[in-house]
């Protein structure tokens, strides 16, 4: 007992000591980006088939896109991690769209495809929910090339630089309309996957290399405790290569407050986003706030700072150190919470 209290009182003596809030604020980071997910908008028909718009989904993605811009008006680019809609029907993408064209974001805004991106298969050509006759004539290339034609990706997986770092978008590529087993999960081809390892290989592991896929891998980050991914070992042992990683996922709606497992390391970096329309506690329940990540990249190291967008305050804020011998050193291969390995973690202090 005795000894775990001295080691984390030396946790938080070099918590206090590598982190300097002061010292971030006058140093200018080279590149700057937000994650959100689970934005799920909703307009046209309710599942009984009647006009319906979700004003809360529409308002709290407005106000996460104006916060953003308030936070850093100057930011390269904005990432929306899977289920951008509720129904994945035209009426929900042309909403989000209005959203986007009547608010701030930045020139760059990169989608990822979600679970909910597929459920237009639950509806039938009245636009109401009717499970029992699935997939109601819904195949999931129409689904893909929906997302695709709304959100201008040229594919559910690729890769863009911008200023200089790599951001690779990953995505399934099939449901539960090929197989009802596959559910909510995301189902990575053979394809996709080694298009995966020879990107990560290119980028030559001396920079940071951004990740992002809707589903989590599992026994990760908070809210990962199912399998949420057909082929998650292979990703995994993918990604665990390469320690420069750093993976974002949503999927869970699992809020930040008193999460230590927002953030967590097994051979790389995994970062829950979260949700705008709905976080949710460990009983599933709201929460009544619309998270997500800010990140500042500098020369050492990447400050991920989350963000509670309905109230225009900071949560808490990570420092990772970037790729260099001997940071990678010290972290490769571990398999724990961020905050029990590399404690330069504190609170922020400002709005």
């Amino acid at each position: 007992m005795v000894r775990r209290w001295l080691a984390g009182a030396m946790a938080l003596l070099v918590m206090m000591s590598v982190f300097h809030p002061v010292a971030e604020a006058h140093s200018e980071p080279l590149v700057t980006f937000s994650v959100i997910s689970d934005i799920h908008v909703r307009a046209g028909k309710n599942d009984a088939g009647k006009p319906y718009v979700d004003h809360k989904a529409a308002a709290r993605f407005a106000a996460a896109l104006r916060d953003l811009q308030r936070v850093d008006p100057n930011q390269q680019a904005l990432v929306i991690n899977g289920d951008l809609t509720v129904t994945g029907m035209q009426s929900d993408y042309d909403y989000m769209n209005r959203i986007l064209r009547d608010n701030p974001h930045p020139k760059n805004v990169l989608f990822a495809i979600g679970n909910h991106e597929f459920y237009a298969a639950f509806r039938d050509a009245r636009g109401r929910q009717h499970r029992r006759s699935f997939p109601n004539g819904e195949t999931e290339t129409a689904c893909i090339q929906r997302f695709l034609h709304n959100t201008g990706m040229s594919n559910v997986y690729f890769e863009r630089w911008i200023a200089g770092y790599p951001f690779i978008v990953l995505g399934s590529e099939q449901s539960r309309i090929t197989r009802r087993s596959i559910g909510d999960q995301a189902y990575l081809s053979n394809a996709q996957l080694t298009w995966l390892q020879n990107a990560l290989n290119a980028s030559g592991g001396h920079r940071p290399v951004f990740v992002f896929l809707h589903q989590p891998l599992p026994q990760t980050v908070a809210g990962s405790t199912g399998n949420a991914i057909v082929h998650a070992e292979r990703l995994q042992a993918i990604l665990r290569k390469h320690p420069e990683v750093v993976f974002f996922s949503g999927h869970s709606h699992r809020t930040f407050r008193n999460e230590p497992r927002t953030i967590f390391r097994d051979g790389f970096t995994m970062l829950n986003t979260s949700s705008v329309r709905n976080p949710l506690n460990r009983l599933n329940l709201p929460v009544g706030s619309s998270e997500g990540l800010y990140v500042q990249v500098y020369s050492h190291r990447l400050v991920v700072r989350e963000r509670d967008f309905l109230h225009g305050v900071w949560m808490n804020q990570f420092t990772i150190p970037t790729p260099s011998p001997p940071a990678l050193g010290r972290i490769r291969g571990s398999r724990t919470a961020f905050t029990d390995l590399l404690p330069s973690i504190h609170p922020s202090l400002t709005r």
